[in-house]
């Protein structure tokens, strides 16, 4: 089976798991299954060349607080993503965390790379993160990039970060470059929790480059 057969026979799979789920409403004809409490709707939907998306509505303001697209490449990360997703909707309240006192009273200046697929969605996150950091007095330099740029940049940064829908790279990159290499959890990264991300960064012993 070639790779978007692959992808195409995962998706399946996926759909039929999710909509066989108690309480599931199928969206036709456009491919989607939606989810719904008193606080929010969940909806997943279904594109083409295994693409998913993710997206959790508060029913009340209208607000997304949780949005997430990804390639259906293999079943681990697409679980991983479902999982925060439905951890998500089920808690029916959601608070982002607090900045870490030793994060907070970091004060080396700190140089991150942040990745995905395009490089387009870890944009924002990356525009995100460098505003909590400054707010708290933490230098930083933090960039977004497409993976295929991390090889040729790699050497600038402190630490790479990994979005979710480039997690199942970590070994791949991990065995490049060490322990320097983190992923972002599917949940920080769809609810642009930062500070969370930070709080991770900061705990670890410090990593420098020459």
């Amino acid at each position: 089976m070639g790779k978007d057969g692959h992808k195409k026979s995962l998706q399946c799979e996926i759909y039929d798991r999710l909509a066989s789920m108690e309480c599931a409403r199928i969206r036709k004809p456009c491919g989607a299954i939606s989810f719904c409490n008193e606080v929010y709707e969940a909806v997943v939907v279904f594109h083409e060349n295994g693409l998913m998306e993710l997206s959790i509505e508060d029913r009340n303001t209208g607000d997304i607080p949780f949005y997430l697209h990804f390639e259906a490449r293999e079943m681990d990360s697409v679980k991983g993503n479902l999982k925060a997703f439905f951890e998500f909707f089920k808690k029916k309240r959601f608070e982002k965390a607090a900045l870490d006192p030793a994060a907070a009273a970091q004060r080396r200046p700190m140089r991150l790379l942040v990745s995905c697929t395009s490089g387009l969605t870890s944009s924002y996150f990356a525009y995100t993160m460098k505003n909590t950091l400054e707010k708290a007095g933490i230098k930083v330099t933090i960039d977004a990039v497409s993976f295929t740029e991390i090889d040729r940049l790699q050497e600038q940064y402190d630490y790479i970060l990994l979005a979710p829908q480039i997690g199942y790279k970590l070994p791949e990159y991990r065995e490049k470059y060490g322990d320097k290499v983190l992923t972002i959890d599917s949940r920080d990264f769809a609810t642009y929790d930062t500070n969370r991300v930070i709080n991770q960064i900061t705990r670890r012993s410090p990593v420098r480059v020459a």
